[in-house]
């Protein structure tokens, strides 16, 4: 169910929609008796509570190859040179 916050909390936003999706809310909203306010509300926090966020858990962290540091590092030359070469790099 929609929880409202008190009045002087709220933010007032100006979003564009497609017109077919605006009556399609307009009948939804009249349907369910609800302001156009209040089901924005209502799907906004559905969208919200529905959706799984973006979790650090579903990240990767980079680099994704590890490399030690006392490795000798490649230069962007070498990196083409070796990928141009027909050669088995084994």
């Amino acid at each position: 169910m929609v929880e409202f916050w008190p009045v002087n909390k709220m933010k007032k936003t100006t979003i564009e929609i497609p017109d077919r999706l605006f009556q399609q809310a307009k009948v939804r909203a009249a349907q369910e008796g609800l302001s156009m306010r209040e089901l924005f509300i209502q799907g906004l926090q559905l969208s919200l509570e529905t959706r799984p966020s973006s979790s650090k858990k579903n990240r990767t962290d980079f680099p994704l190859i590890r490399v030690s540091k006392n490795r000798a590092r490649l230069t962007d030359e070498q990196v083409a040179a070796a990928l141009n070469t027909d050669e088995d790099l084994v």
